[in-house]
């Protein structure tokens, strides 16, 4: 009887384990980094004091310490609400799913390639502290000096819907739908004659920044 009580036990957390984490959502929390209590050495400390605070299983799947100060994260709802009355927390902002509207206009225009040719820049800048991070179909030779610079970020992708099926796309830098090659080379494709939308409306086609590295 003992053995079978045990059991249960162990099978009614199982569920509850498996439950929680299907209500968890990716989370981007955004930090008052001028806020930070001086009992931390520093903001990484604050953040997973933070955390842990409201999830003893949740761990930081991201840092942000650029545009935003912050980390993401997996919770529930109700730990969400809970970080969000902390003190320092400027916002706890679920992460949001958006539906493409443009993917092929880089593969009909025929642009992908000779929007980032390279040809009459200057080197690298020494000042670039970036990376060519390298992955499936994507070596270090697919940088360039127009394209000094490629990362893949998966980790709240994986956190969520498990281990990206490289047999259907590419874990890498690597725009498998064209909509990453839209949105760069609109802001900074080198100029490119001889562009059309098949066939109609010949002319030359270039971003809002074409010497942008």
């Amino acid at each position: 009887m003992a053995a079978l009580l045990c059991f249960c036990y162990m099978y009614v957390n199982v569920i509850a384990e498996v439950k929680n984490l299907q209500s968890k959502r990716t989370y981007i929390i955004r930090m008052d980094k001028s806020n930070m209590p001086a009992s931390f050495d520093d903001h990484l400390q604050w953040y997973d004091s933070s955390l842990k605070s409201v999830s003893e299983s949740a761990g930081m799947l991201y840092t942000y310490n650029n545009v935003i100060h912050g980390f993401s994260t997996r919770l529930t709802p109700e730990e969400a609400e809970s970080l969000e009355k902390q003190q320092g927390i400027l916002s706890v902002l679920p992460e949001m799913v958006y539906e493409l509207h443009t993917t092929r206009t880089p593969e009909f225009l025929g642009l992908e390639l000779k929007s980032f040719d390279d040809k009459g820049l200057g080197p690298t800048p020494s000042t670039w502290k970036g990376e060519c991070e390298t992955g499936k179909n994507f070596n270090s030779s697919s940088c360039n000096r127009k394209l000094i610079g490629a990362r893949f970020f998966s980790q709240g992708y994986e956190a969520a819907f498990g281990p990206i099926d490289e047999t259907m796309e590419s874990k890498s830098p690597r725009d498998d739908d064209g909509h990453g090659t839209h949105t760069s080379t609109t802001a900074a494709g080198s100029a490119v004659s001889g562009a059309s939308l098949f066939g109609y409306a010949t002319g030359k086609a270039r971003g809002m920044a074409t010497q942008a590295e």
